[in-house]
């Protein structure tokens, strides 16, 4: 039995890294204020935002100082309109994920993306525009995460709580009611694993030197087998339930997950959505792959390949990657364990493919927790249920949440 680990933007946060898009977004504003706050000229500009004073004696620097309180360059910008100081072009694109942080707090670039592809259908000139302004916001978020990739991202981040997680022993109340035919196939499966099969296990798992130890634990386990005074699953050595293989599912672009994964055959990394080049930013695969959407039938039926450009699913086939997802699915039984994925409609109908999969016996989502208490367990479980067309289904595969944990947070300082 496998287990596919989903890495989403959650394990990087859980990391103490600013992923967020809200933090490149404040990022990308952030670098605009240093550049206004020294410039002498009457006009700025770059490729999704222009800004101008319009006196002709008035330098933008006059606007843009130190001892401002706003801290944040688009709201010093709304407050300068208000008396006429400066104009402004702005993206609409650019302008609409702003205001969703404004008003909501956080931005889902690709959902608001998506929305505006729908509105601009029959609109040429306004998509062209729209699929422009994506192209240089997907190269300014590469950017933006190699400076993150580069600085931040080592092997001292590596958490002892969170590779425990991801190197854990299958248990069996994690495993659908419906499945419990594979549950028992996999322990009948492990009764017959020769020395050399448990010694390749161990040491693949818990490097070379602990053979001996594990394989002390496994004799007694085979033991109560011959024995059959095996009178529970659960007297059953934990270790003896690890997966065969992991694949991990990383939807990030960084390689935080990476590093938790053992320089073994039996681990396998995928990098779905691509990873950081600073010279090739076609590596990284960023849009919308909701599918199921109905609004998606219109869009192809328009017959216009500019609706699709910024669609995932077109862009798995540049590489191997969707495929060697494909195969590992079709290998055999698998576990999902999801680590700081929402499970939103971005990824829908990946997620779909998976969730619903014959093999799939089990989903588990580890949950966050705020500083109040309060856990997104639920939210996340909501989300699962948009990704299943059978509820009954998806109400046997996801793990209740009494056998769920938060996933650990890294603490940086």
């Amino acid at each position: 039995m496998n287990r596919i680990i989903i890495a989403g933007n959650g394990f990087d946060l859980a990391h103490g890294l600013k992923t967020k898009y809200e933090d490149f977004i404040n990022w990308y504003w952030e670098r605009w204020l240093k550049l206004l706050y020294s410039s002498t000229n009457q006009i700025e500009k770059d490729e999704l935002f222009e800004i101008r004073a319009k006196y002709n004696s008035d330098s933008l620097s006059n606007y843009f100082y130190t001892s401002s309180t706003e801290q944040n360059v688009y709201k010093h910008i709304e407050k300068v309109r208000e008396w006429g100081g400066l104009s402004d072009i702005i993206s609409p694109f650019l302008e609409r994920i702003s205001q969703s942080i404004e008003t909501k707090g956080w931005v889902d670039i690709e959902a608001d993306y998506y929305a505006m592809l729908v509105e601009r259908k029959g609109k040429k000139d306004e998509l062209e525009r729209l699929n422009k302004d994506f192209a240089v916001i997907q190269k300014l978020l590469v950017e933006y995460l190699n400076e993150i990739q580069k600085n931040e991202i080592n092997e001292e981040l590596i958490n002892d709580d969170i590779k425990r997680h991801i190197l854990a022993p299958f248990k069996q109340e994690e495993v659908a009611v419906s499945s419990d035919k594979v549950w028992k196939q996999f322990i009948d499966i492990r009764t017959i694993f020769t020395r050399d099969e448990w010694s390749r296990l161990a040491e693949d798992y818990f490097g070379s030197g602990f053979e001996n130890l594990f394989l002390y634990e496994v004799n007694k386990y085979n033991d109560k087998i011959k024995k059959n005074s095996l009178d529970s699953i659960e007297e059953i050595n934990k270790n003896v339930l690890l997966p065969d293989r992991t694949m991990l599912l990383n939807f990030n672009y960084t390689t935080t997950a990476d590093l938790y994964m053992p320089g073994s055959s039996r681990f396998i990394v995928n990098h779905i959505h691509g990873e950081l080049d600073p010279k090739k930013l076609n590596n990284v695969i960023f849009g919308y792959g909701d599918e199921s959407d109905d609004e998606y039938e219109n869009l192809k039926k328009m017959n216009d390949n500019e609706y699709l450009r910024h669609i995932k699913t077109s862009r798995y086939l540049e590489t191997t990657k969707y495929r060697d997802l494909l195969s590992f699915i079709e290998s055999g039984p698998f576990q999902v364990v999801i680590m700081g994925h929402s499970c939103g409609l971005s990824d829908r109908t990946m997620l779909n493919t998976l969730f619903e999969h014959e093999n799939c016996v089990s989903i588990k989502p580890y949950y966050y927790v705020n500083e109040q208490g309060k856990d997104n367990y639920l939210d996340i479980v909501q989300n699962i249920s948009r990704n299943f067309t059978n509820p009954k289904l998806m109400r046997d595969r996801v793990v209740n949440k009494t056998f769920c944990e938060p996933l650990p947070q890294v603490n940086k300082e």
